[in-house]
């Protein structure tokens, strides 16, 4: 069994039986992460925290062009394209590969607030490493192989990205001093 068949295996483990209300649910989870990524910036903005939130900013708009760019270099089409079997709840247009949603969620696993209450980190982390990966198998809008490398990548890029090259690129591009 070759890489391509044991991608498409798992998939569809994951993707099958398919569920409408189901569909709902993780697609609203996967989109969610975008509301999560506000209530973060909010939440530096009070804590006064701006260098993180330009952080978490640089590292989003930056490692969102290297995906997209990514993923058009790469050009894979969309699971449910090229296998009639693979339910989806939704059509996408730009390629598969890697999953944008799943680098955003593991990014944002980086700027996990510390002095959230235990509970609520586990409940978030829950959110980001598995639901919306799982989510966006269940759907039919990725490979598992997309949802790995996406999130294998929005797991280094704010590591590599670090804080201080993030404020330089940010002053450099808004000509902005704080």
């Amino acid at each position: 069994m070759n890489l391509q068949e044991f991608d498409v295996k798992i998939l569809k483990f994951f993707n099958q039986p398919f569920f409408p209300l189901l569909n709902l649910a993780f697609a609203l989870i996967i989109f969610s992460i975008y509301a999560y990524i506000i209530i973060l910036l909010f939440l530096f903005y009070r804590k006064k925290e701006t260098r993180k939130a330009i952080h978490l900013i640089a590292s989003l708009l930056i490692g969102m062009a290297f995906v997209i760019s990514l993923k058009f270099i790469v050009a894979r089409e969309r699971p449910y394209v090229t296998y009639q079997e693979i339910n989806y709840f939704f059509t996408k247009a730009d390629p598969s590969f890697p999953s944008t949603h799943a680098f955003v969620a593991l990014l944002c696993l980086f700027f996990l607030p510390k002095d959230f209450p235990i509970w609520l980190k586990i409940l978030i982390i829950f959110y980001l490493v598995i639901l919306i990966p799982i989510g966006s198998l269940y759907i039919g809008v990725h490979y598992p192989s997309d949802v790995i490398v996406g999130g294998l990548i929005g797991f280094l890029f704010p590591r590599a990205l670090n804080e201080e090259l993030s404020i330089k690129i940010f002053k450099k591009i808004f000509k902005i001093n704080f």
